[in-house]
């Protein structure tokens, strides 16, 4: 018999994640203040991603969405754009908690949480998602800015064992000058049984 996932996923991601919105199952970050920003590092450092999503045991989140776009100040040289989701507890301490909205206004709260420039413990997972643009804040010479990462297929944030939550962690930097973001990142959660 079908797991309620593979029922879900049965027509492709886009119904998938369809269905999930109108059941109140998706999420989105976004910064909260309005015109707000957030910056990346200026080297990479795997206690230092820029974006952390993470997901109790209790649930599994399944990324649907990540937009970037160069905005502010231009980053110092190339920028690095790393997604990896790693299957333990990563989130160590700080950050700003960022406004995380229900897509299904007046739907469930979210379990998982995101935080801009947290201290992660150290580990590795396996990366999901990699870029490498060059520093560039001006729309005018006809270059796009937005970076828009959306998987083809759904990935599963899960903790493993006793771990007490999973991670889907974004790291970001060039040289000298970190690059500046406005963003959003997009995801679902389910319950761990939907898998089995």
């Amino acid at each position: 018999m079908a797991s309620q996932v593979e029922l879900l996923f049965a027509n492709g991601m886009e119904a998938g994640v369809a269905r999930l919105a109108a059941d109140g199952r998706l999420f989105t970050a976004s910064d909260a203040d309005q015109d707000d920003m957030v910056t990346g590092q200026t080297a990479f450092s795997a206690l230092a991603p820029t974006f952390l999503l993470y997901a109790p045991a209790a649930v599994v989140a399944i990324p649907v969405k990540v937009e970037l776009v160069q905005a502010g100040t231009v980053a110092g040289g190339p920028v690095n754009i790393v997604a990896e989701i790693d299957d333990v507890a990563r989130y160590s301490s700080g950050g700003t908690a960022e406004t995380i909205l229900n897509n299904l206004i007046g739907g469930p709260a979210p379990q998982c949480a995101l935080r801009s420039n947290p201290t992660a413990a150290a580990g590795y997972g396996v990366r999901i998602w990699q870029e490498l643009v060059g520093a560039d804040v001006d729309p005018a010479e006809g270059a796009d800015q937005a970076l828009i990462w959306e998987p083809k297929w759904p990935i599963f944030v899960k903790s493993v064992g006793a771990a007490a939550s999973a991670a889907l962690l974004i790291h970001t930097w060039a040289a000298s000058t970190g690059p500046t973001w406005r963003w959003s990142i997009t995801w679902a959660e389910i319950p761990p049984a939907w898998l089995s």
